[in-house]
């Protein structure tokens, strides 16, 4: 699975509670309300995460990257590759060419699988939630919910980590068909910082010599 719809997975957990809740047993309901409530306060949010690979038990990968939100404004890097979006265009940028792709950033594109708007839309439609159990990792205690997809995907489960202290999301793992496990640990959390409208563009000032593929 693409690295850029894996990302997604961490957007729909930190918007989507609302929704969600309306499909959740075991005591879930409560506790994505809790969730919810604690996300719609921030103005801005900013983290580092590690994405890590495994595969029975043998790890495959390892990954670093950044992300930020603003509204409907997001900057994310991983992997070589950098995401801007303003809420008006999208610049995908590659390390590897220099070179940057713009598109037109469309709300009902259901291929933008970037779009937090469109998450928040159909989320509720997509999945179903469950509570499973407390557990302490680390010397933290988490709340661990699990989301399953109502219709075939090739993935079968997303395993959410609650703090229960914070009420943030620590970790996010995905679990695949062919037993492949993608878990994203969620670091260097930060709320509320002033982000300039310009932090979601992509300045080609910054790049000397890049290649511009405008799509609009």
């Amino acid at each position: 699975m693409k690295t850029k719809t894996l990302l997604m997975m961490i957007i729909c957990a930190l918007f989507s509670w609302t929704a969600v809740a309306q499909n959740t047993d075991g005591g879930a309901t409560e506790l994505l309300k809790k969730v919810s409530a604690k996300y719609q306060t921030y103005s801005s949010m900013q983290f580092h995460y590690t994405l890590k690979a495994t595969k029975e038990g043998k790890t495959l990968n390892t990954q670093q990257g950044d992300f930020a939100l603003k509204g409907n404004k997001y900057r994310t890097s991983f992997n070589g590759q950098a995401f801007f979006c303003d809420g008006k265009n999208i610049w995908n940028y590659q390390k590897s060419t220099n070179e940057v792709s713009i598109y037109e950033y469309d709300p009902e594109d259901d291929e933008n699988m970037m779009n937090p708007q469109l998450i928040l839309k159909n989320w509720d439609k997509k999945f179903r939630a469950k509570f499973i159990r407390d557990e302490f990792i680390n010397n933290i205690s988490y709340a661990i919910v699990d989301l399953t997809p109502k219709t075939a995907q090739s993935f079968y489960r997303i395993r959410i980590y609650v703090n229960k202290n914070t009420n943030h999301i620590g970790r996010i793992a995905l679990y695949e068909k062919d037993n492949t496990v993608y878990t994203y640990y969620i670091e260097q959390f930060k709320t509320n910082a002033t982000l300039a409208d310009t932090y979601f563009t992509f300045d080609k000032s910054k790049y000397p010599g890049v290649e511009v593929n405008d799509m609009r």
